[in-house]
């Protein structure tokens, strides 16, 4: 095994604005549940990515991994741990040896050490930040990991530039990057389209399905300025609309696979829980349906993906397909 991972430098001022953004997950669903709370929303968006409801894009990546190589990969690294989800699946799954995960809150990796010993699983936390990887220290040496997964952490990165060439440096040759991210606008600055039918679809809600969990009437939603979404999070959305275009520079993208979340993300945001029932499965399958509509149509674009890629070994890199 490894040396245990060395701490670098980091800004304090950055990490008390993110502990208490993401620090503690009971004010995540303070005001009600949110889209993927619901199974039928998680099976939707899981057979978008892999095909089959039952399958989680993680355990996608990791049967297409290998269909490559032999599993368990010896060494992977996720960027952006959050509460440790999805380092524990793997650890439970035994798709790898050992498991590094890093995030800058510091009450977020409390969280997720506390959960990765309740479950017995081993994984090395470290508190580093994404636009600056250690690369070179101990623990982070060049070519030491065969897998880099980013999951809902990758479009909080400013400097996407420098984080890919870490990305790049970190993996072994032909070592796999795994991104499963938010791509859509910087800062959620949707269209005016995009916002039009995301209020069509609450309208047509009734009343017990559009109040949220602290008993307000959802409805009249609107796109926040850039200001009020860095007041929430600094980083969030800081350059998503680059998240792809930029792989290119390191990367050979072996699977691209577009998925939902367009509207669904925010129509349903504090108003899931009305949804668990028998008696409202019929409403949610209409949203569902007509979402997916205005996807075939063309009206609305997916801003979220799952991509497969591969540390470049040629020389040149090939046109983008993203641009």
């Amino acid at each position: 095994m490894s040396p245990s991972p060395s701490v670098p430098d980091i800004d304090l001022e950055l990490v008390h604005r993110l502990d208490a953004a993401w620090g503690d997950p009971a004010a995540w669903v303070a005001h009600g549940l949110h889209w993927t709370h619901l199974p039928a929303v998680k099976a939707r968006l899981h057979e978008q990515v892999t095909g089959d409801a039952s399958v989680e894009p993680l355990e996608w990546f990791f049967s297409v991994v290998a269909a490559h190589q032999p599993l368990p990969l010896r060494r992977v690294l996720f960027l952006g741990c959050g509460q440790g989800r999805d380092e524990r699946m793997v650890a439970r799954s035994g798709w790898a040896d050992e498991i590094v995960a890093i995030d800058l809150s510091a009450k977020a990796l409390d969280l997720a050490r506390e959960q990765a010993r309740a479950a017995g699983a081993r994984i090395h936390y470290v508190q580093a930040d994404m636009n600056s990887l250690p690369v070179g220290q101990r623990g982070f040496e060049p070519g030491s990991f065969d897998a880099v997964l980013g999951i809902s952490s990758v479009h909080h990165c400013a400097n996407l530039e420098d984080l890919y060439a870490g990305v790049a440096q970190l993996l072994a040759p032909a070592g796999w990057f795994y991104l499963d991210e938010y791509v859509g606008p910087d800062r959620f600055q949707c269209a005016n389209s995009q916002l039009r039918f995301m209020n069509q679809l609450v309208d047509m809600l009734p009343h017990h399905l559009r109040t949220t969990g602290d008993g307000q009437l959802k409805g009249n939603l609107w796109r926040p300025s850039v200001d009020e979404v860095i007041a929430v999070d600094p980083t969030e959305a800081v350059r998503s609309s680059e998240v792809l275009p930029l792989l290119d520079h390191h990367f050979d993208v072996f699977e691209h696979r577009p998925y939902g979340g367009a509207l669904m993300r925010v129509v349903l945001a504090a108003i899931a829980q009305n949804f668990m029932s028998a008696e409202a499965e019929p409403w949610l399958h209409a949203l569902l349906r007509a979402e997916d509509d205005l996807f075939r149509s063309g009206r609305v674009q997916p801003d979220l993906a799952c991509v497969i890629a591969r540390v470049r070994t040629a020389t040149t890199a090939p046109p983008s397909p993203y641009r």
